[in-house]
């Protein structure tokens, strides 16, 4: 599949990025997609990585298995595995394996499995990969928020995603930057999801934050990465947006991804 960039080589070349084989500061996720369940209700991805040097150097996996329907999570929480603790000797190859294997009955019992098209993508943001600590920042900085879907059955012109303060129950103040207008007490930066038709006009707001989670660690960016469409048999089409998400780690930048799901008509 062919999908159309916007951003040019100069700036691939700028950025320089590289696979993880490097020692680790900052944490860039890498995902995998799993997939949809045969009547769409269901969604499913993986991201995964090394913690980022400071009390533990852990291999972590999550694995994320979303109703479309609610765009909540299965079960309330996503499955992780994770050690946090300072003697950690879990590996990233032991937190796969045994994220895995707590996923597998639940994957089973709503058949999810490999389903769906990509419809866009920011190749720039390096999805498949746990991007280099060096890089991380430059990374958050040229990413996208916007993704115009080639390969779309819903007549979407464009993915749009603004950032928006949200209320917060964490003290996130530090994590603004000096351009910061307003109120920040009390407040987190969220975000919004809109989809644009053909004629450039906002159709639906598939996702806005009214409140941030804690567990986001007060987010210093967000930023698209790709978007997924699956068509169930006789049923609407179901969409997933994935939104990189940065935030200030133990001594750098981290990334995360949050999968934003829904029917778009």
């Amino acid at each position: 599949m062919k999908l159309r960039y916007r951003i040019g080589a100069a700036v691939l070349a700028a950025l320089s990025l590289t696979a993880a084989s490097a020692a680790w500061a900052g944490d860039a996720a890498a995902r995998r997609i799993i997939g949809f369940s045969p009547d769409g209700n269901y969604f499913a991805f993986e991201q995964y990585g090394t913690l980022d040097a400071g009390a533990s150097n852990s291999g972590y996996s999550q694995i994320d298995i979303i109703d479309t329907r609610t765009d909540a999570f299965v079960g309330g929480k996503p499955i992780l595995v994770v050690d946090e603790s300072e003697e950690a000797t879990l590996t990233l190859e032991q937190a796969r394996a045994q994220a895995a294997a707590k996923a597998a009955p639940i994957l089973a019992k709503y058949a999810v499995a490999s389903r769906g098209e990509q419809t866009a993508s920011d190749k720039f943001t390096f999805p498949d990969e746990m991007v280099a600590y060096n890089d991380i920042s430059r990374l958050e900085q040229v990413s996208q928020k916007w993704l115009s879907p080639l390969y779309d059955q819903l007549d979407i012109s464009t993915i749009q995603l603004d950032q928006i303060l949200a209320s917060s129950t964490t003290d996130c103040s530090a994590s603004f930057d000096a351009t910061q207008q307003g109120d920040i007490s009390g407040k987190a930066l969220g975000f919004q999801l809109t989809l644009q038709g053909q004629d450039g006009k906002p159709f639906k707001v598939l996702h806005e934050d009214k409140t941030v989670p804690g567990s986001r660690n007060c987010p210093t960016s967000y930023s698209l990465s790709e978007s997924y469409e699956f068509t169930p048999a006789g049923k609407p089409t179901v969409i997933v947006v994935l939104v990189q998400r940065f935030s200030q780690g133990f001594e750098g930048r981290d990334r995360r991804f949050i999968a934003v799901t829904g029917q778009p008509r």
